[in-house]
């Protein structure tokens, strides 16, 4: 967002205000300090932006990391209410935080922010994230960071230049055996590594399908044109959209499907231990015609060329009730007994890698071994030289607020998440046009194929946007 020279309706409101705030508790941004270093001004202050049950988990991560609560905002009044009674327990200023159903309102007048979470739905995160870090605020947003592959180019591009700290919600990549594993396979202990499979066995979804006819009574206190915001406007249907991810997700127009939603975590760790760049080809399994909701299930395999002294990899996704061959994943069932529901196996020329569906639990099995080891165990990798930085008690969310607090760039920051997003990304485009695609990283487009722009642009709806 960049400064405001007009007086608007929320310049105004806030301006208006100021003689009222007088009123309300001196907050001053965290770089001030006031009594002494345990003073609340001392503190990271936060606002959460989207106040259902993942905000709620996340915020409670940032108190317990010595955040500080200053506002709450949500297109519904009643979730306001809500989460300001579940983190009571935790803090006595809940009670205190402001309430704001419009996030550039909270931009306008919470002059002491420092930084955000934002746990709103993924059609929101990449123009949420935008407004908030051209307005000097450090940002955590939760996974997918994008719905579409160009936000996720713009968004990792802004990220770059700007001086503020992000983060993309994947809890795992913080963990010790997470970044362990990526130290063994750049070491080269499993050798080249040129197949590898990724899977999230879940329920079988619904058939893609169109959305449903009629309108339903939008409920009292829940701003429903503000909850679409920049996605296209469809009537309110209850139980239809929300509540809940999962159920939100599953639209085109609103998410990235299982994909981006849970294989984004599991995707982590191969794409920063292989180094993988844009896929050169997307081919998908299309089980049903594409209407307006994401497939009943998914097998998508992806081809990458070689980067530097690194061979091509072919990697497989699977989803629903698709499965990785018995071949691939012989050695995590032989050590499990069974195939885990999430996870990741990497087919090296001296051994296998099994990533669990977060990025922990990693275990490694080289030829000649009777069975899979922990990353942290294998007397083979003893020598390797730690060269990832850990984060703080393995902690993903106090990695963020030191990183802030010291003006570093944070781990898994939107660079780096940005690039990931455009790594699996494609995959949607060649589901949407229902076909195997040839992929122009670079320069995003799919060659010869003008009509796959509109699935790689955005064209937000502006009503709502900074």
């Amino acid at each position: 967002m960049t400064v405001r020279t007009q007086i608007n309706r929320r310049t105004f409101i806030h301006r208006a205000g100021v003689g009222l705030a007088a009123a309300a508790p001196l907050v001053l941004p965290s770089r001030v300090c006031v009594a002494g270093p345990e003073a609340p001004s001392n503190r990271f202050n936060i606002a959460l932006i989207g106040c259902g049950p993942r905000g709620n988990d996340i915020l409670r991560a940032a108190l317990g990391s010595a955040a500080n609560l200053i506002a709450l905002c949500d297109a519904e009044a009643a979730r306001i209410a809500n989460t300001r009674k579940a983190v009571a327990e935790r803090t006595s200023e809940a009670e205190k935080a402001r309430g704001y159903e419009d996030y550039r309102e909270l931009i306008d007048k919470e002059q002491s922010l420092d930084g955000v979470l934002i746990a709103i739905g993924p059609w929101w995160h990449a123009p949420m994230s935008t407004a908030f870090i051209q307005s000097g605020k450090h940002v955590y947003c939760e996974k997918p960071l994008t719905r579409l592959v160009s936000e996720a180019r713009a968004l990792g591009k802004l990220a770059k230049e700007s001086k503020v700290t992000t983060q993309m919600g994947t809890q795992g990549a913080a963990g010790g055996s997470f970044r362990r594993a990526v130290e063994i396979v750049q070491a080269g202990l499993l050798g080249q590594i040129r197949e590898m499979h990724v899977w999230h066995i879940n329920e079988l979804g619904p058939k893609s399908h169109a959305r449903p006819a009629g309108e339903d009574p939008v409920p009292a206190g829940f701003n429903w044109d503000l909850w679409v915001g920049p996605s296209p406007m469809r009537p309110f249907k209850k139980d239809v959209y929300l509540p809940g991810c999962r159920r939100t997700s599953w639209w085109l127009d609103f998410g990235a499907w299982v994909l981006g939603d849970f294989g984004v975590h599991t995707w982590q760790l191969p794409i920063r231990a292989l180094k993988l760049d844009y896929p050169v080809r997307v081919e998908h399994n299309v089980p049903e015609p594409v209407l307006e909701t994401y497939v009943s299930n998914t097998k998508v395999r992806y081809e990458f060329a070689a980067r530097g002294d690194l061979a091509p990899v072919t990697a497989w996704y699977y989803d629903s009730g698709n499965r990785p061959p018995k071949e691939a994943t012989a050695d995590i069932e032989a050590a499990y007994g069974n195939l885990p529901n999430v996870g990741a196996m990497l087919l090296g020329e001296r051994g296998t890698m099994y990533i669990g569906g977060w990025g922990g639990g990693n275990l490694i099995k080289l030829k000649g071994d009777e069975r899979m080891r922990g990353v942290n165990d294998h007397p083979a990798a003893k020598d390797i030289p730690q060269t990832e930085p850990r984060a703080p008690r393995e902690n993903h969310m106090l990695e963020w607020i030191e990183a802030a607090q010291a003006g570093k760039k944070a781990y898994q920051s939107f660079e780096v998440a940005a690039h990931s997003m455009e790594v699996i990304l494609p995959a949607v485009v060649s589901l949407r046009m229902q076909r195997p695609i040839d992929w122009d990283g670079v320069n995003l487009k799919v060659p010869g194929a003008p009509e796959a722009d509109k699935f790689i642009q955005a064209d937000h709806r502006k009503k709502w946007l900074c």
